[in-house]
């Protein structure tokens, strides 16, 4: 079996980055990352749900945490803007720690209302998610948003995690000592 990866990373999907305006994304991801947990603090012990129950009460909004099956090429994950909700899907089959760090990247879209353009037709999508309703799906899994929209949602889940994994407590379920160490060092790389 091929591990999920994220595919929306990849240069001819999200476009090249503006390299000059990395240190103010930087500056403008954590301010944003201590705004959200200011408002919505991280649960202990660690449980995404909860902390998408919160996200929800302060945004009134609800948020659908959908499970999808990964197949390699496709997005590992995706977020849609519904008139009533948000959608996020996610990969199934891989670690708890690495859904939620999928979940986050999306939640990371949602909190900076990046858009993007579709590629995935009604039918594409009934194929991917058949247990979903197409409508569901559609316009949902390959959405095609800039480089710089990636990385800066990227950044936000890597710190997110990073402050969700952090010593002590320990992270419940999923994460090692060894995986929290690696999250903070790469969150401490971007910056």
């Amino acid at each position: 079996m091929i591990a999920p990866r994220c595919t929306r990373l990849a240069p001819e999907r999200g476009g090249p980055i503006n390299e000059r305006g990395l240190p103010d994304l930087r500056a403008g991801a954590r301010k944003r990352v201590r705004t959200v947990l200011a408002a919505v603090p991280l649960p202990r012990p660690w449980s995404m749900n909860a902390w998408v129950d919160g996200l929800e009460a302060w945004r009134g909004r609800e948020i659908d945490l959908v499970p999808v099956e990964y197949r390699p090429g496709q997005p590992s994950g995706a977020w849609q803007a519904r008139p009533d909700y948000d959608l996020i899907a996610y990969t199934e089959h891989t670690s708890a720690l690495h859904q939620d760090h999928i979940i986050a990247h999306e939640l990371a879209h949602l909190l900076c209302a990046h858009t993007g353009t579709c590629l995935m037709s009604e039918s594409e999508a009934a194929e991917l998610a058949p247990d979903l309703a197409p409508r569901a799906l559609s316009h949902l899994l390959t959405r095609v948003t800039s480089g710089t929209d990636e990385y800066e949602a990227e950044l936000i889940a890597v710190l997110l995690m990073s402050a969700a994994t952090s010593e002590p407590p320990a992270v419940q379920p999923g994460a090692s000592g060894r995986a929290a160490d690696q999250a903070r060092r790469l969150a401490a790389l971007l910056g």
